[in-house]
């Protein structure tokens, strides 16, 4: 008989340990499930968000330039240029000396390595330093042909292999000089 009550006493010793889960206590440990849930949910839907704006601008981008070019090649007047290059392939300028625009596009240039750029110079005339005019890695579709506005009329269009982000001043020969008109 001592066994039997030793049982019912460790029994019952052992409900007082138990903890019954209230309902409340039940949904605030849903809390930090629920948050952590957020949280994953906000950042998948932030991510989703600004690839789809990247892609978009990219897209706008390659719009704008097709329409430039499009505007740029139908101008009455137009000259055309093209050039082998050093290294390697050929460079084709088109010049509008009235809306002092060219379009340049490279064929077959070798691609550059990290940290690398082709850089677009002018000449306003011969014997005069080249001005800075834009770059292009022309790597991408997108870059296949690049508008570049020019604040005065050009002589003479120049490209060059730069570090990325471009420089101020030609450093040394150009891979290609195009002359205008």
């Amino acid at each position: 008989m001592e066994e039997g009550v030793e049982e019912v006493n460790a029994a019952a010793e052992h409900e007082e340990h138990e903890h019954i889960v209230t309902p409340t206590e039940r949904k605030l440990r849903a809390v930090p499930v629920l948050i952590l849930s957020c949280v994953v949910f906000g950042l998948a839907a932030a991510a989703f968000a600004w690839t789809t704006l990247r892609v978009h601008d990219r897209q706008m981008s390659a719009e704008a330039n097709e329409k430039a070019v499009a505007f740029l090649l139908g101008t009455p007047g137009l000259q055309t240029s093209e050039q082998p290059a050093a290294g390697g392939g050929s460079v084709t300028a088109f010049y509008s000396a009235k809306l002092h625009r060219f379009a340049i596009t490279g064929h077959d240039l070798p691609s550059l390595g990290h940290g690398k750029t082709y850089e677009f110079w002018y000449r306003t005339g011969a014997g005069q330093p080249a001005k800075e005019a834009g770059t292009s890695r022309f790597d991408g579709p997108q870059n296949d042909m690049v508008v570049v506005w020019l604040p005065t009329a050009a002589a003479s269009l120049a490209v060059s292999v730069e570090p990325s982000g471009g420089v101020s001043t030609l450093s040394g020969a150009p891979i290609a000089e195009l002359t205008l008109g």
